[in-house]
């Protein structure tokens, strides 16, 4: 019954899509926990829309934290008098009082997502410029791989850092409810972890440690951040945004990619949130026995009808930053383009019967 994130995405992006046809949920199920399950996958099991998932599990005291269901765990959902009640039994080594649990507790996303916390990012565009850059190597090569040297114009005290290659500019303008000033944010992707082995008065010597791309002159530097990782739980989302861009500039996007979105934290932007990704419908002018599509010379002043927007996709927050935000493909019909829009899920129940 293992059922990863991603798969789920086209799923739940069908219940939005369409009117819910199915019966009601059965009178009981019941779910062996399995490793590789995810809290989204057994509420999108149990439920017919996941969205509100944790306010179903936090409404039956029989669960008494959501995040501590591990692998073995039986949990039965039964229907009284139209609301459920999910029945909770610990399993295996777990099921005996006062044993530590052998394995990690369920993760609220698919753990295919966790690599995007920590390294492909984006970084305010005047920031660039304090940020330690590869000089290069003494034999002057232009591509540097795991355990090469180089040398860094900045004298760090740090030992491991993460080296980044900038990719791309995005500009979000400026709003009535922002800076005065459009805010520029660039695009960093990780190429490769280096250790410092020495430094002297302005420049450092690092090893490459670990390598995904060969290192180049000019690639910026970040510090290693701390092996933890950030919890966080699908929900919908609250506001609209606009899709602009593949992170690395590709002009088309698909399932598993990432993208920027103009809407960041001071919008209410959070790490999980779900949208739903949309192109603008077709304009159609004139009247009956004249109609023909908009095209780019046709005068704004001349009737016109906006077909509906068409559902594309589905996308999924996973860093959000002051004014923009970091997203993931997990669902897409066609590829997906800068410009178009990612709003929030419809609203349907938590769960119906």
């Amino acid at each position: 019954m293992t059922r990863k994130l991603f798969n789920l995405a086209a799923a739940g992006l069908l219940a939005i899509a369409l009117p819910v046809l199915a019966a009601g949920p059965a009178e009981s199920q019941r779910h062996v926990v399995e490793r590789g399950d995810t809290l989204w996958d057994i509420a999108a099991t149990f439920f017919d829309n996941p969205w509100q998932w944790r306010e179903v599990w936090y409404a039956n005291p029989a669960i008494k934290d959501p995040n501590l269901i591990y692998p073995g765990d039986v949990l039965t959902l039964t229907w009284q008098a139209g609301k459920p009640t999910v029945n909770y039994k610990p399993g295996g080594a777990n099921a005996l009082q006062g044993d530590a649990p052998k394995t990690s507790a369920l993760s609220s996303v698919d753990p295919m997502l966790l690599p995007y916390l920590q390294q492909d990012m984006l970084v305010e565009k005047a920031r660039l410029v304090a940020l330690p850059r590869v000089l290069g190597s003494t034999d002057g090569r232009q591509y540097l791989s795991v355990h090469d040297t180089l040398y860094v114009d900045a004298s760090l005290s740090v030992k491991d850092w993460q080296v980044f290659r900038v990719e791309k500019t995005f500009l979000r303008p400026a709003t009535s409810g922002a800076s005065a000033e459009p805010t520029a944010m660039v695009s960093l992707k990780h190429v490769a972890d280096g250790r410092i082995r020495a430094r002297s008065e302005g420049l450092s010597v690092m090893t490459l440690t670990r390598v995904v791309q060969e290192v180049r002159p000019n690639d910026v530097l970040l510090p290693l951040p701390e092996n933890t990782h950030s919890r966080f739980w699908p929900q919908a989302a609250q506001t609209d945004a606009t899709l602009l861009g593949h992170l690395y500039g590709s002009e088309y996007v698909a399932n598993g990619q990432l993208v920027v979105l103009d809407k960041g934290a001071n919008d209410g932007v959070t790490a999980g949130q779900m949208f739903t990704v949309t192109e603008a419908g077709a304009n159609v002018l004139n009247g009956p026995g004249e109609y023909r599509y908009q095209n780019a010379s046709d005068s704004a002043t001349q009737p016109m009808t906006a077909l509906p927007d068409v559902t594309v996709g589905q996308t999924m927050v996973v860093r959000a930053y002051p004014w923009v935000s970091l997203a993931v493909i997990t669902q897409a019909r066609q590829p997906i383009k800068a410009g178009m829009h990612a709003v929030p899920p419809s609203p349907q129940l938590a769960y119906a019967r």
